[in-house]
């Protein structure tokens, strides 16, 4: 179900790619009339539903709609503007993945944050995560009939959330950790980055990619 033509959105969020970007690239996806605030922060905090970002305002018919949570926010999105499947069990599939991403980004900041003996588990157990995670996608791409996509042969939700998951660790969480952006390139495969760069090249998407980082330039030939 599309949303009406007067329905405008407003993402609210940091000036950072974060646990906003999937939802930046279904709103540029569907084409929808939507704009980003930056709100003033921990000033505006206590204006938030439960106190945290992103939050996604829907107008609509002069009524508004307020959400929180950047999954919800996603999944919400998909199923609206039709990135998601209809059926049930399709769609489970894609939201499955999106968890099991979720989980490797809490995964990330618990080793990041450990002491002690408790470092190397929490860092033995991400690595072990993410080698799963990317054995994973590469197992769906595998069955995939156009290679260019993880689903079917158009963008779907779990197109964008694998793109914005492995953006985030890329380009984004270096801030966090010097060496991250090369340990998950070296896990990657070959197949897994030409999905990243043709979703790079979906011109549903270039409004957003003329604006911001991408990983074109982060890959070489060696990666392949």
């Amino acid at each position: 179900m599309l949303s009406g033509s007067d329905t405008v959105y407003v993402l609210r969020y940091f000036d950072v790619i974060g646990r906003a970007e999937g939802c930046r690239l279904l709103l540029t996806a569907a084409n929808a009339s939507w704009t980003e605030e930056h709100p003033e922060w921990p000033a505006e905090k206590a204006n938030q539903p439960f106190e945290r970002l992103p939050v996604l305002v829907e107008r609509s018919n002069g009524n508004e709609w307020i959400l929180c949570e950047s999954l919800t926010i996603e999944r919400y999105l998909a199923r609206v503007f039709g990135f998601m499947p209809t059926d049930l069990k399709q769609a489970a599939l894609q939201e499955q993945m999106a968890d099991q991403q979720a989980d490797l980004l809490s995964a990330f900041f618990a080793q990041l944050t450990a002491t002690g003996d408790m470092k190397s588990k929490q860092i033995d157990e991400f690595n072990t995560l993410f080698d799963r995670m990317v054995k994973e996608h590469g197992r769906i791409l595998s069955r995939s009939s156009s290679k260019q996509h993880l689903f079917g042969d158009q963008l779907s939700y779990a197109d964008i959330s694998l793109y914005a998951f492995y953006k985030l660790f890329i380009v984004y969480l270096k801030c966090y950790q010097s060496d991250i952006a090369e340990i998950v390139k070296s896990k990657l495969t070959p197949e897994i980055i030409n999905l990243i760069l043709s979703i790079e090249k979906e011109p549903q998407l270039a409004p957003h990619f003329s604006k911001c980082d991408t990983m074109a330039a982060i890959f070489t030939a060696k990666d392949f």
